[in-house]
């Protein structure tokens, strides 16, 4: 099903470019701050689009990131914290001196 969804998605986009392809032929001069160059309408707007795609992308990859290694590191400390325990665990069992023992509770 998602592969479907997929497909047909790209399918619509692709049918969106071919559209602006047709429709908007005239030359137009697009003028960056270092250079300048004539070319057609739409690839100026499919160009804009990439351009703010991909700008897009990286801002939102930033927080993804910032995620990821905090997951990482939480992962890391509760591995650590669970070997903590399980070493706790399997200590014996020691008597304290302060803490009186079974045989002495039961004489009194």
């Amino acid at each position: 099903m998602r592969f479907w969804v997929g497909l047909i998605a790209a399918l619509l986009l692709l049918l969106v470019i071919l559209f602006l392809v047709k429709s908007n032929t005239q030359d137009v001069k697009v003028d960056l701050l270092v250079v300048q160059y004539d070319t057609q309408v739409w690839a100026a707007m499919v160009g804009a689009a990439l351009v703010g795609a991909a700008a897009t992308a990286l801002f939102l990859a930033w927080p993804l990131a910032r995620l990821k290694l905090h997951t990482r590191r939480h992962r890391k400390r509760i591995g650590e914290l669970e070997q903590e325990v399980h070493g706790l665990r399997t200590l014996p069992i020691a008597s304290d001196p302060a803490r009186p023992s079974d045989e002495q509770t039961q004489k009194v």
